[in-house]
C-alpha cells in the first residue's frame, strides 16, 4: 500500500499543486500552444500510478477560473465509473482551496460543477451509445477518461463531441484531453493518437511511466511489480504500447517454468482444495481442478474433465474413484484430509431450473454425506476476467521474475489450456469453444481469490 505521507502529497489541492515531469511539459504545452491552428488533441499515455488524473484536474479547474461561462465536459463509458475517478479527483482537488456553496456548487447526480464565474465542468457517458444528446452542447473543453476501454463503436460519439469545441465566445484556449493506459498496438486509438500525432499538426501525445511519480511509496511500486507479469509490467508501469492479447490468454505461462514433470506429494496436514467451471452444455465439459497452496505457491496435481456431464458431482465421483481426495494409511485405512475448500464460478451459488439446490449445495451435501469438513470459499460475483487474467499471470511469472503457480504433468488438459486459450476473434471474452479452456477459469477463479483474501495468511516461497 502506499504510505500516508505519500498520499498526502501526490494528491495536493489545487492551490498546493506542485507538478512534476511530464505534467510540466502538458502545462508549459498548453500555455504556449498556438490556438489558432486548432484546437490541440492531447493523448496522456501514461502508465499506473502517474497521475494523470490530477493534472487533469487541475487543468479543468483552472480552465474554469480562468474562463467567464467556460464548459469542460468529462467524459467516460458509464456515469458511476466516472464520479469514481477523474469527477471524485476534481473535487478533492478543490477541497481547502475553493469554498463548496461560495466559489463552486456540486450537482453529484448529474456530475456536474458550477463555478461562481458562470464556469461549468459537466459529465458525459456513453454506454447507450445515443449520440445525438451530445449536439446540443457548447465546450470550452473536452477531457475522456480511460479512452482504451472503449472500442471502435465510439468512433461517432467521439467526432461529434470534438465538434462541441470552439462554441463558446470569447474563449480562445480550447482543448481535448485524453488519457489511457497503453492497448493494443493495432486499436483505433493507437493510429488516432500515437500514428496520427506524426502526421496531424494538432495531435499530440505525452508518456509518461510509474516511476515517474516520485511520490509514490517504493513499497506500493514494488507490490505492482509483483502484480504484473512481465509483459503487463511492460505496458502498465512503462506505458509502452505492446501487443498482450496476442500472446494468448495466459501469456506468462511457459512449459519450462511452470510445468513439473513428476508427481506431486501433497501436505497431509494441509486443506485440499478443488474448484470448478460448471457446464453442461455439448462441447462444454464439466471441469474441476484439484490443488494445493503450499507456503505461498499453488501446485495443481489433478483434473477432471467430463464430457456431456449430469452434474458437478461428477467431478467428485471421479476424483473418489481414483483415490485423490484421500491416502491409503498402512493399515489399509482410508485417510482424509484436514479440510476441504471449494472454489469456482459465482454464478454456482444460483440454483437451476431443474434442481431445488444450487451447485454449491449439492457439493456441500456431498462431503457431509461422507463426514468431510467442506468450506465454500466462492464470492458473490465473478471478478472482470482482465482482472482474473492478470492474477493468473502474475502468478505463473511477475516482473520481479517469481514464479508461484505449477501444473504437474498429470493435469494435461490444464496444461494445454494455459498454453492455447485464447479470446474470442474480435472480442474480449475467452472462447470456451475448446474444451481445454473451462479448466483454465476454474483455475484462474481459485487464484484470483486465494491471491485476494487468503494470500497475507501464508508465507511465500520465491524462485527466481
Amino acid at each position: 500500500m502506499m504510505s500516508e505521507a505519500a498520499v498526502a502529497i501526490s494528491k495536493p489541492n489545487f492551490s498546493a499543486f506542485i507538478p512534476f515531469g511530464y505534467q510540466i511539459d502538458v502545462l508549459k504545452f498548453l500555455y504556449s500552444y498556438q490556438y489558432e491552428i486548432g484546437t490541440p488533441e492531447i493523448l496522456l499515455s501514461g502508465s499506473v500510478g502517474s497521475a494523470k488524473s490530477i493534472l487533469m484536474a487541475h487543468i479543468a479547474i483552472r480552465h474554469c477560473l480562468e474562463n467567464v461561462n467556460a464548459c469542460v465536459a468529462i467524459g467516460r463509458r458509464s456515469l458511476p465509473d466516472l464520479k469514481k475517478t477523474l469527477f471524485r479527483e476534481i473535487i478533492e482537488h478543490l477541497q481547502e482551496s475553493l469554498i463548496e456553496g461560495y466559489h463552486f456548487t456540486v450537482r453529484n447526480h448529474t456530475g456536474e460543477i458550477e463555478f461562481c464565474n458562470g464556469a461549468r465542468i459537466i459529465s458525459v457517458t456513453w454506454g447507450d451509445q445515443r449520440w445525438a444528446k451530445f449536439r446540443s452542447l457548447k465546450l470550452s473543453g473536452l477531457m475522456i477518461e480511460e479512452l482504451t476501454e472503449n472500442d471502435d463503436d465510439f468512433e461517432p460519439g467521439f467526432k461529434i463531441l470534438k465538434a462541441r469545441l470552439r462554441r463558446i465566445p470569447g474563449i480562445r484556449h480550447n482543448f481535448l484531453i485524453t488519457a489511457t493506459n497503453p492497448g493494443e498496438p493495432d486499436s483505433y486509438w493507437h493510429k488516432y493518437f500515437i500514428e496520427g500525432s506524426k502526421t496531424s499538426p494538432t495531435r499530440f501525445v505525452f508518456y509518461s511511466v510509474t516511476t515517474d511519480n516520485f511520490y509514490l511509496d517504493a513499497v506500493y511500486i514494488e507490490q505492482l511489480l509483483r502484480d504484473y507479469s512481465v509483459l503487463e509490467a511492460e505496458r502498465y508501469l512503462k506505458g509502452k504500447w505492446i501487443s498482450i492479447g496476442g500472446e494468448g490468454i495466459y501469456h506468462a505461462y511457459a512449459e519450462e517454468r511452470n510445468l513439473i514433470g513428476r508427481p506431486f506429494v501433497p501436505d497431509k496436514t494441509k486443506p485440499l482444495r478443488l474448484t470448478f467451471d460448471f457446464n453442461v452444455a455439448d462441447g462444454k465439459p464439466q471441469s474441476c481442478a484439484l490443488f494445493q497452496y503450499v507456503r505461498g505457491e499453488w501446485h495443481f496435481f489433478g483434473e477432471s474433465v467430463i464430457k456431456d456431464a449430469n452434474w458437478c458431482l461428477d467431478n467428485l465421483d471421479d476424483f473418489e474413484a481414483n483415490g485423490l481426495l484421500g491416502w491409503k494409511d498402512t493399515d489399509g485405512s482410508v485417510m482424509r484430509f484436514p479440510k476441504y475448500l471449494i472454489y469456482g464460478d459465482a454464478t454456482g451459488r444460483s440454483k437451476s431450473a431443474n434442481s431445488l439446490y444450487s451447485n454449491y449445495e449439492l457439493i456441500e451435501g456431498w462431503f457431509k454425506q461422507r463426514r468431510l469438513i467442506c468450506s465454500i470459499e466462492v464470492p458473490r460475483a465473478n471478478p472482470p476476467l482482465v482482472t482474473r487474467w492478470t492474477t493468473v499471470n502474475a502468478m505463473c511469472q511477475n516482473a520481479m521474475k517469481e514464479v508461484r503457480l505449477y501444473v504437474h504433468e498429470s493435469c494435461p488438459t490444464l496444461n494445454q489450456g494455459m498454453k492455447l486459450a485464447r479470446k474470442k476473434e474480435g472480442t474480449a471474452l475467452e472462447d470456451d469453444s475448446k474444451a481445454y479452456q473451462h479448466i483454465t477459469t476454474a483455475l484462474g477463479y481459485a487464484v484470483w481469490y486465494i491471491k485476494n483474501f487468503d494470500d497475507a495468511t501464508e508465507p511465500r516461497v520465491t524462485h527466481l
